[in-house]
């Protein structure tokens, strides 16, 4: 080999080399990018429920167990006014 094929070949390799640590830092960038992409796809979920939902949620629960508190004191008062049919009876009322 003379001269100038080691420069033109040296050249040569000195590009290849740029070109190659071109692709490995678009390639951990492309890494870090999906990376990024599923913990918003995953975690944004997760965030608008604690952050936003959860709030209502915690409300309409608590506006549930509240009629249903009220659903069972009616059972119950149902549930009193037949003891007092047998009073009422043995009164002789409501007969």
């Amino acid at each position: 080999m003379n001269d100038r094929e080691m420069k033109e070949l040296l050249e040569l390799t000195k590009d290849n080399n740029k070109l190659l640590h071109k692709m490995r830092r678009h390639a951990i960038y492309g890494n870090i990018m999906r990376l990024f992409y599923w913990v918003i796809i995953l975690g944004g979920p997760v965030v608008i429920y604690y952050y936003f939902l959860q709030p209502y949620l915690a409300d309409v629960m608590e506006a549930y167990s509240g009629i249903q508190r009220g659903v069972d004191s009616v059972q119950n008062l149902g549930n009193q006014a037949e003891g007092l049919g047998g009073i009422l009876e043995k009164f002789g009322i409501g007969r």
